[in-house]
């Protein structure tokens, strides 16, 4: 079966939260795309997101609309791997290949009348834990956010740090005296401590019950990044360093970090986020679905692959796609905390037009 059409959109997606900061860029909005891919008739939704720090929406919809388009245009739908391949060949940036994965996906679950977690081997579970982000705020305003959103149900977050250590410390401490051990925590350094600094902060935050660090210090330093997995009292959480299943296996090798985060828009495609997964299973890392606020249809698809991986960690950043307005994809369903697979063909979606 040959696909006939490739459309893609794109739009503006205000966040929420229009402060939004990290400790190294801020930002209001985020531009999104929609890749609509059809063959027989039926078409499938994919889609992804531009972010500042990494390839502009410029450039995303320069890829999409033109190499992957080329390689998507009378390609065999079922030649999924051989597609994948050829883009990967074509060094398509993560961030326009995901989205066509993932509209590969839906259009395939939609012939086959099947959710895409069964395509992807079965789920294990029928619902995953959301984490969300929350930026970087004063203690007041932090707990202000996070009272919001456990009113909503939600008990895990990852925490934006990395102005000052005495900063970061008063954030996570104000957040257990309000909160206590009724959620979960982690935090993300965004890659602003030295390794001396990193190691100083895993040990003042050790009391806090912080489920894991994310890149504390600069992706480059791997060297780094054993010495502070080695010290650290709380696990460290490698990121920006891991990209693929080559930059997994070298990590894991040098045991530089207790757990990988994988995201679908980091690695171009859900199997090389299996792949990628495989590698630090059998090294004793553990996996985390990391996220990043992109249309719904990327979380839902990182859901239904979390929900068919047997050993991967239960908390998962999948619910990224609340933190902004406009998603024009329909049918994501976060209840009271986890996110709900449904039994819908392929990632179980609709568009809004």
């Amino acid at each position: 079966m040959i696909i006939s059409s490739v459309q893609v959109r794109r739009f503006n997606l205000p966040r929420v939260d229009q402060t939004w900061r990290t400790s190294i860029y801020a930002g209001t909005a985020v531009e999104g795309f929609v890749l609509e891919v059809a063959a027989n008739g039926t078409v499938g939704i994919g889609g992804s997101a531009a972010h500042p720090l990494v390839i502009s929406g410029d450039d995303v919809e320069a890829q999409v609309n033109g190499p992957v388009r080329e390689i998507l245009m009378g390609a065999d739908v079922y030649d999924g791997s051989g597609i994948r391949q050829a883009l990967k060949a074509a060094k398509i940036h993560s961030r326009a290949s995901i989205a066509a994965d993932l509209a590969l996906y839906d259009l395939v679950g939609k012939l086959a009348n099947l959710p895409g977690y069964v395509l992807l081997g079965g789920k294990c579970r029928p619902r995953v834990t959301v984490v969300r982000m929350v930026g970087v705020k004063a203690p007041a305003e932090l707990k202000a956010t996070l009272a919001d959103l456990v009113a909503q149900g939600l008990t895990h977050f990852k925490i934006k740090i990395g102005t000052r250590l005495e900063e970061d410390v008063a954030r996570i401490r104000a957040l257990r005296e309000a909160f206590g051990s009724k959620i979960w925590i982690g935090v993300d350094g965004n890659g602003v401590y030295d390794v001396d600094g990193a190691i100083e902060l895993s040990k003042a935050l050790a009391e806090y019950q912080v489920g894991l660090i994310e890149q504390p210090i600069a992706d480059a330093d791997v060297d780094g990044l054993v010495r502070v997995t080695a010290a650290s009292p709380i696990p460290i959480m490698a990121d920006q360093c891991v990209e693929d299943v080559e930059s997994a296996l070298a990590l894991c090798q040098r045991r530089a970090a207790n757990v990988v985060s994988i995201k679908a828009t980091k690695m171009g495609s859900l199997e090389e986020c299996r792949q990628v997964a495989e590698v630090c299973h059998a090294f004793g890392a553990h996996v985390h679905f990391g996220g990043s606020a992109a249309p719904a249809v990327v979380d839902v698809a990182a859901a239904h692959l979390a929900a068919s991986l047997p050993a991967i960690d239960e908390e998962c950043e999948v619910g990224e796609f609340q933190a902004l307005q406009g998603d024009p994809f329909r049918g994501a369903t976060i209840r009271d905390g986890p996110m709900e697979l449904g039994t819908g063909p392929g990632w179980g979606l609709t568009l809004a037009r």
